[in-house]
């Protein structure tokens, strides 16, 4: 069920996962350049009288990030950032959804893929949260979305986690490697005192490499929230270790030479070393 993990830092929610797929009882890789970080963006209008004009007066995107059956959670992403570009309302301008109104819809999707999903053989659980920049409360949140079947009993539980008391420590923690996780993290730490940053992401790109658990492979993606909304940003790797120059990779892609250029335009996002 791979991993995936979200901590906050440096006035930042960040988010980390590693991009292979897998299926099957045996866990048997099907991609190692899959996506399971998503951004959810969100708008907000009012209708006029005739209810075909819009007035658009609140956009963001929150982060959506999974692990475990890719199909629903794929599937509820997707819809989920399709629908809530399209929010209106009649009349003036009001106050946009709450982060708990729009956690509450994404968990109603995620919970209807599931259903169909288990309609056609397949347990069809995953792990989700949706998180960013609450403009209510002027801090991050997460709602955490888990599909379980707890004594042949299926429910999709909604939660709300509480930050961890110190900066930088995992907030959330997705997927069947999460155990694994969790000593590489340690292991990183003890071994790399002087390191202190991005901790989370570093764990699972040491877990990447040291091919420590059969579900975690591929490459590891990233994005981060922020105050004005979420980004997914592509990480350098060398193209020879120890010289300067460096590819852009997102989810396993090289931005330069497997995406290229739409026209005259190139894939222009941010990007962390």
């Amino acid at each position: 069920m791979t991993i995936a993990v979200i901590w906050e830092e440096d006035g930042r929610q960040w988010c980390a996962a590693d991009t292979r797929l897998v299926a099957g009882e045996q866990d048997t890789p099907m991609t190692e350049i899959g996506s399971k970080i998503y951004s959810i963006p969100v708008a907000a209008s009012a209708l006029t009288a005739d209810a075909y004009a819009r007035a658009p007066h609140f956009r963001t995107q929150y982060g959506f990030i999974y692990a475990g059956a890719v199909l629903p959670a794929v599937m509820t992403a997707i819809t989920a950032s399709t629908l809530l570009q399209q929010l209106a309302r009649p009349g003036e301008r009001a106050n946009p959804p709450r982060f708990e109104e729009i956690a509450s819809f994404v968990h109603r999707l995620s919970r209807r893929f599931m259903v169909e999903r288990r309609w056609f053989g397949s347990d069809g659980l995953f792990s989700a949260a949706l998180f960013g920049w609450c403009p209510y409360t002027s801090r991050y949140k997460i709602a955490h979305i888990d599909g379980r079947d707890d004594c042949s009993t299926f429910r999709v539980d909604l939660s709300y986690p509480s930050a961890p008391e110190s900066e930088g420590e995992p907030w959330l923690i997705l997927g069947s490697a999460a155990p694994t996780f969790l000593a590489t993290l340690a292991d990183y730490k003890a071994t790399e005192p002087y390191i202190r940053k991005s901790l989370p992401r570093r764990a699972i790109e040491k877990m990447v490499a040291d091919g420590t658990d059969a579900t975690v492979g591929g490459t590891t993606s990233i994005g981060f929230a922020h105050q004005h909304g979420f980004e997914v940003v592509f990480s350098l790797e060398p193209v020879v270790i120890g010289e300067p120059a460096a590819r852009r990779i997102f989810n396993g892609l090289d931005l330069d030479t497997d995406v290229g250029h739409v026209g005259q335009y190139f894939v222009a996002l941010n990007g962390q070393a």
